[in-house]
């Protein structure tokens, strides 16, 4: 009897103690999301002309994961930000060519954190994170898009629910590869070919055709907002909700 009560007194305990860590760890308020405005880079053109965004916009949203149960000193946190999605975009409008560009990139987001508490419900985030990107650029006739490896660092300063942050975006090197999309009916009409007229022509031919067509499509000398070794980068200004 006294066994089985000591049994019963230890599973209590542990339940009793696991409440409270889960208790800990609403306090901290691990989850967040971010909606904010994004002020992005001047794209400079082939010819020289400067572009400037009319608009941007970012989204994004994440876990912090804590490496300690309880705050050190009742006052820090150190923790491990996991962005799982974060989206971020930005309009320019092209007023010598009277045309729309579109820039967007398509990240996941990870690295150290630190979370101060100096009183109940007020917390500053401070972060960096590194940023696995896939960065894209659209206008009436070309797409493109490529691999960028980013880095942000930031923070922000939250009571309870709601905060407000900034925090700086950077990549370099980006070179996008264009694909003109003119050109896709060029290389859907070469497969014709390939499969309607095989028996007339040596797949030595076809092949050259198709390779001539997609490197006419691949190529980012046609538009000059296709241009090699890129630098991303810029300020973000954000809301965030965290829970």
């Amino acid at each position: 009897m006294k066994k089985t009560l000591l049994v019963i007194m230890a599973v209590l305990c542990g339940l009793t103690v696991m409440a409270q860590d889960d208790t800990v760890i609403k306090a901290r308020r691990p989850k967040y999301v971010a909606l904010g405005y994004v002020m992005q880079q001047d794209v400079t053109l082939a010819s020289g002309e400067v572009i400037k965004p009319d608009f941007g916009a970012m989204l994004n949203r994440g876990r912090t994961f804590y490496l300690h149960k309880k705050p050190i000193a009742n006052f820090l946190n150190i923790g491990i930000d996991a962005t799982w999605i974060d989206v971020n975009y930005a309009m320019y409008k092209n007023n010598h060519a009277e045309t729309t560009l579109h820039q967007a990139e398509l990240a996941l987001q990870v690295g150290p954190s630190l979370t101060f508490t100096p009183v109940k419900r007020l917390q500053v985030h401070l972060y960096g994170r590194y940023a696995p990107t896939f960065a894209m650029r659209y206008d009436s006739e070309v797409f493109g898009g490529n691999y960028v490896t980013m880095f942000v660092a930031g923070g922000n300063l939250s009571f309870g629910f709601f905060g407000v942050g900034a925090e700086y975006r950077m990549g370099k090197n980006m070179n996008y590869k264009a694909f003109t999309l003119d050109k896709l009916g060029d290389i859907v009409g070469n497969l014709g070919d390939i499969v309607g007229d095989g028996e007339n022509q040596s797949s030595e031919a076809l092949a050259v055709r198709s390779s001539d067509s997609m490197t006419e499509c691949t190529t980012m000398d046609a538009n000059p907002f296709f241009g090699k070794k890129n630098v991303l980068e810029g300020l973000r200004v954000y809301v965030t909700f965290r829970f």
